[in-house]
């Protein structure tokens, strides 16, 4: 017999530590099978069931016994649950403790208690069930302070604050869980770890995902979409994201942060974020990617579509953001902006329909086009350059055309441009290239021009070099 099913097959029906009374029944052998699959989840060498809770009515007394009695980590210690029942105050398991629900279980919090589950200074957690919230005063369903808790295959909803909250340096661990339609933060974590996988965090009225406080996140093949259901009006200064990252650091991959009411990830205070893996921002109320002062960030094989201010912005002192074959197509603004001293760096990507300009950089920004760029079909200029900012085309097969104004436009005193490398501008409706009001530009002169109605101007006082 295995490891995992030895336990399993002498169940305990009683807390034998306790001498507590508690109402049991013997599992059925479906009930046998859920824990079963629960102890391979949690990798649980060896287990006993401590507890099989009745299937109605409020359970938070026997619920507190049953969870009382710590196991270790060579035996833990596994409470059953099934039916539709409700909690009425707050339950803390002890060490080594697991909560497993049948499929179709429901528990729903009645009390006042600032949490439903809260584990501390333990390792733990949670396999199937919906936690219901009933939108509850400030509760947070499922919450851990220093402590080490997997959740698995359950959902969480409708709490009166966080779905599910961890603090002082927690590790959580998410599989194929459902946050949804909490009043503030589907998960949020403050100086903790999070490992997610198959998340859906969505409809939640503030993010989907709050990493802050350095706070570290991993996060693949999941949904953070539809979030922020609080906003309304403006979305300047406002949340309501997929994902936001405030002074921490996340990897994303194979990831959707769509239709969110207002960016897809928003990253603030030194966060250092990295997307990839055919990840998606697109469809959100302001930014795909909004970014402010000392960020970092890198998007990868991924797309930003159809926002509703710009599809990647780049904006304050120390950030960069890096693109790379990445695909932008629509924004209401900027496909790209590169505002207040924000540095982009753009590789192998498709950026175009822009219905204001594709690429815009002002402010003192600064652009590199590194290489594979095609740049197309802007409302207006293809890039813009003004403010002081400066833009560096680089490396091979960089190509703006089809603009309905100008393919490059560089203006203001102090804003530059260099074209290091031949680029291609190519059917702009007005020049290709246009220096204007005592900017400067440095380009080469091996540049391919075709199908636009001037090829290269200057006026006003705009400086024009040749790079030989």
């Amino acid at each position: 017999m295995s490891k995992l099913t030895l336990r399993a097959a002498a169940v305990l029906v009683a807390l034998a530590t306790s001498g507590a009374s508690l109402l049991v029944s013997t599992p059925t052998a479906s009930a046998a099978t859920t824990v079963e699959a629960a102890a391979a989840a949690f990798k649980l060498e060896s287990y006993s069931v401590v507890a099989n809770l009745p299937g109605s009515g409020d359970i938070t007394s026997a619920l507190k016994r049953a969870v009382s009695v710590p196991g270790t980590s060579h035996q833990a210690n596994v409470v059953h649950l099934t039916g539709s029942v409700s909690v009425a105050s707050i339950i803390h398991p002890a060490n080594n403790v697991y909560i497993v629900a049948e499929p179709g279980t429901k528990v729903t919090w009645r009390g006042s208690d600032g949490y439903l589950l809260r584990f501390s200074n333990v390792t733990g957690g949670v396999y199937g069930g919906t936690w219901y919230g009933a939108g509850r005063s400030t509760t947070s369903l499922i919450g851990m302070s220093a402590a080490t808790v997997q959740l698995t295959g359950l959902e969480v909803s409708n709490a009166g604050k966080y779905g599910i909250v961890a603090y002082e340096s927690s590790w959580l661990t998410l599989n194929n869980v459902v946050t949804k339609s909490n009043k503030v933060d589907g998960v949020h974590l403050e100086g903790s770890m999070l490992t997610a996988s198959g998340l859906r965090a969505t409809d939640n009225r503030r993010n989907g995902v709050q990493l802050s406080s350095g706070s570290d996140g991993r996060i693949t093949n999941s949904v953070l979409d539809s979030n922020g259901q609080g906003v309304s009006g403006s979305t300047d200064h406002k949340t309501g994201h997929g994902l936001g990252v405030a002074s921490a650091t996340a990897f994303v991959s194979g990831t959707t942060m769509s239709r969110n009411k207002v960016c897809g990830a928003s990253l603030t205070g030194s966060a250092n974020v990295e997307i990839r893996g055919n990840s998606h921002l697109d469809n959100n109320g302001r930014h795909g990617l909004g970014t402010d002062d000392g960020v970092t960030a890198t998007v990868a094989d991924s797309s930003l579509n159809h926002n509703g201010y710009n599809g990647a912005l780049a904006s304050g002192k120390g950030t960069t953001v890096v693109l790379q074959h990445v695909t932008i197509d629509w924004a209401k603004k900027m496909a790209v902006s590169v505002p207040s001293d924000g540095t982009a760096r753009i590789t192998d990507s498709i950026i175009k329909r822009g219905q204001k300009y594709d690429v815009s950089v002002s402010a003192r920004g600064n652009l590199f086009l590194l290489g594979g760029n095609t740049i197309s079909a802007s409302r207006s200029h293809g890039i813009t350059v003004s403010g002081k900012g400066s833009i560096t085309i680089s490396g091979a097969n960089n190509l703006v055309t089809g603009s309905r104004r100008d393919g490059l436009r560089i203006t203001g005193s102090g804003s530059t441009g260099r074209i290091e490398s031949p680029a291609s501008f190519v059917s702009n409706h007005d020049s290709g290239v246009v220096v204007v009001s005592k900017a400067k530009l440095w380009m080469v002169p091996t540049c391919y021009f075709s199908g636009n109605h001037k090829t290269v101007e200057k006026r006003s006082g705009g400086k024009m070099y040749t790079i030989a």
